[in-house]
């Protein structure tokens, strides 16, 4: 594959969600501010570096956009089978009830990034970034009484503001390699499972704890399709863990 971008964006897992966040006309984009989308990409990650995959021989389990107030059901879904995840939590909803990330953290999950507030930093202005990226950091962290090391961005889609931000704060970038669109009203437990695929060791999975940002009451689904899933790879001989944990 070449270096023209549009055969990049082509090419890219992210092209049809994009397409719901930001026009893809060229005239309306800025080169420089969405050079970091092509981290979706193998080349592009020669240059804005992000993590799609991690060492097996396990897989990675991860949500996006809590905590919120279904939390608990998906820690006791998890926990049942044995299984720890990394939780992209939201600053605004970690300054609600910041007790939430000392309950994750408890339970043996991680935590990472993912904004204070939940916006395509696409269509911010880089001061903007870097203002909502502390203010998370400094909820979250206050929270969890540790630093955070990880974090994801709002709908995969990282400005440059949003990655030099991330390099500034010594953050590792993670975006996913399956998921599940369990956002999506339209979406089912089994859709779900079908959509995060087969077992494959070195993958990151993509899951929602939160409808806050979603369909109303999508969380249901992804919690439904959580035992399908994790007894599916680990009857594959694939484990689910967190990223830190991914390849024990």
């Amino acid at each position: 594959m070449d270096g023209d971008p549009d055969r990049l964006w082509a090419a890219s897992p992210m092209t049809g969600h994009l397409r719901q966040v930001i026009p893809l006309s060229g005239a309306g984009l800025a080169a420089a501010q969405t050079a970091p989308l092509l981290s979706w990409t193998a080349p592009g990650r020669l240059v804005f570096p992000a993590t799609t995959h991690v060492p097996g021989p396990g897989a990675a389990l991860t949500f996006d956009d809590g905590p919120d107030r279904c939390l608990d059901f998906f820690l006791a879904a998890l926990r049942a089978h044995g299984v720890t995840a990394t939780f992209f939590v939201m600053g605004e909803q970690v300054a609600d009830d910041p007790g939430r990330v000392r309950e994750i953290l408890a339970a043996g999950h991680e935590i990472g990034i993912h904004a204070n507030r939940h916006r395509s930093q696409l269509r911010l202005a880089p001061w903007m970034i870097a203002d909502d990226l502390r203010q998370a950091r400094v909820i979250i962290e206050d929270a969890a009484g540790r630093e955070v090391r990880r974090f994801r961005p709002p709908y995969g889609t990282a400005s440059l503001g949003a990655w030099l931000e991330a390099r500034r704060q010594g953050w590792e970038t993670i975006l996913w390699s399956r998921w599940g669109r369990d956002w999506e009203a339209k979406a089912t437990p089994e859709s779900i499972a079908e959509l995060i695929g087969p077992p494959k060791p070195d993958e990151i999975l993509l899951l929602h704890d939160s409808d806050r940002y979603s369909a109303p009451n999508s969380w249901r689904r992804p919690l439904a399709a959580l035992p399908i899933i994790i007894e599916r790879w680990q009857s594959a001989g694939v484990p689910l863990g967190s990223i830190d944990r991914s390849g024990e």
